[in-house]
């Protein structure tokens, strides 16, 4: 089964090989790092809602567009479950929920960093 986040980063691909652009100057565009874009593009990364604005924009395309795709009956409802067998155990689920939040606030914090190197060494 697909995700959702799974056939973000198809449509990503597609956009990329169509414009002749890589994958780091689509990231650019969207304002993460070449790691964050090559997570988004193989659906290893849980995007959030200003990402996929941002996606959107940059492929001239609406949110809806992006995110549905034909067969929704092959995306998975729990996506941060993706990676792993679904599990029916609420509190194993919290668990894995709050572990993405923070995965994803530490990738924040990283590029936050990158940033502020990069400002001071300009």
């Amino acid at each position: 089964m697909k995700t959702i986040f799974e056939a973000i980063g198809e449509k990503i691909t597609l956009f990329i090989e169509k414009h002749h652009i890589t994958q780091q100057e689509f990231a650019d565009r969207i304002g993460v790092s070449k790691q964050v874009m090559s997570k988004i593009v193989k659906g290893q990364k849980a995007t959030n809602i200003q990402e996929i604005q941002k996606i959107a924009d940059v492929m001239n395309i609406s949110v809806d567009e992006l995110i549905n795709h034909e067969s929704q009956t092959n995306v998975i409802e729990d996506p941060i479950l993706f990676m792993m067998d679904r599990t029916g155990n609420s509190k194993i689920r919290q668990h894995l929920q709050f572990l993405d939040f923070v995965m994803d606030e530490i990738i924040e914090l990283e590029e936050l960093s990158q940033e502020s190197r990069r400002i001071i060494h300009e």
